[in-house]
């Protein structure tokens, strides 16, 4: 379908359907805030106004949108960004669609062609964050300084790491979810998750020297209640809780310190503590099972990708040796 080009009057017209769409979307949104998270709303605002702008560029109406608008956006997009990329954007459309009682045109057959094509184009399979192993998260927590900063830093990578938390679900944690069990054991509660939309909860695990940075940080920071990791402007400390991306940049930054090569820093990411987690617990020996109910993982699949980088050669090893003790028994 060739693109709708309005001339003359058609012009002012246009760009007047374009901000009322604008209104539009950014209305209905809203009504949805309280039923998904944060991070779900605020990938829908972004996904949905790059469409908007793509839309404005190519002359084509944003809402109602057509089945060719989108598949020709689809195929554009293609050449850029991967599936799971537009994937994630036609989730915003459809969803806008929807709330505005709209004819959904993400699920035309024509956008599912265009959407196989694009899988098929970027056939690449998606590269996983570096697993922040334990090894490698005490070389991290070594390199932090001793100030307020460097305190908050080793105290995330600690708690990251024991809890398998998201980076939204660690900076969302707050010190009246710590408490201490009747056999002495640390254990900090997960309020929300991603795949726990509706904050049943889990319980995370946390080992006596994790809780010691912890507790070091809180008592410099004097903080008593309230979110457990905050920004810091010199001696300052914020009342809100630090944005998800700071995690991201404290572990790059922290690498650079330790004098990482760029390869290592580049793959560090908010998963990293999630994903060294899980690889360090397949190599200790445990099984899938009791990894996914340490995480919170729903689905096996997702955790079989996480672990898939672990130290195999490790874990073979170990039961190689297993094996040698019990033909020695026997």
């Amino acid at each position: 379908m060739s693109p709708i080009r309005p001339i003359g009057n058609q012009v002012s017209n246009y760009r007047s359907t374009l901000v009322s769409d604008l209104k539009d979307w950014r209305s209905a949104l809203s009504r949805i805030e309280g039923a998904y998270s944060d991070n779900t709303l605020r990938s829908y605002r972004a996904d949905m106004a790059t469409f908007e702008k793509w839309c404005a560029e190519a002359r084509r109406r944003t809402l109602p949108a057509s089945p060719e608008t989108v598949a020709a956006y689809v195929e554009h997009e293609a050449e850029r960004f991967s599936a799971a990329t537009l994937k994630r954007r036609l989730a915003a459309v459809s969803k806008v669609h929807k709330l505005l009682r709209l004819t959904n045109p993400v699920v035309d057959e024509d956008v599912t062609i265009a959407m196989r094509r694009a899988f098929r184009r970027r056939s690449a399979r998606p590269q996983q964050a570096l697993g922040l192993t334990s090894e490698l998260r005490d070389r991290l927590i070594a390199a932090c300084p001793n100030s307020l900063t460097g305190k908050r830093d080793r105290a995330i990578m600690a708690l990251g790491y024991d809890t398998l938390c998201r980076r939204s679900e660690l900076v969302a944690l707050r010190v009246e979810d710590l408490s201490t069990s009747t056999d002495g054991s640390i254990q900090v509660l997960i309020r929300r998750s991603k795949n726990d939309p509706y904050g049943n909860g889990r319980l995370g695990y946390v080992s006596p020297e994790s809780n010691a940075f912890v507790q070091d940080w809180l008592g410099a920071a004097r903080i008593k209640t309230g979110y457990i990791f905050r920004s810091v402007r010199s001696e300052s400390i914020a009342e809100s809780a630090l944005h998800p991306f700071t995690i991201n940049r404290i572990l790059k930054r922290t690498a650079c310190t330790a004098g990482l090569p760029p390869q290592i820093v580049t793959r560090l990411s908010g998963h990293s503590m999630r994903v060294g987690a899980a690889q360090d617990m397949i190599v200790s020996g445990l099984t899938i099972l009791p990894i996914m109910q340490a995480g919170g993982w729903k689905s096996m699949n997702v955790v079989s990708r996480y672990v898939e980088n672990a130290n195999l050669s490790a874990l073979l090893e170990k039961a190689r040796a297993a094996i040698r003790r019990k033909d020695q028994a026997g």
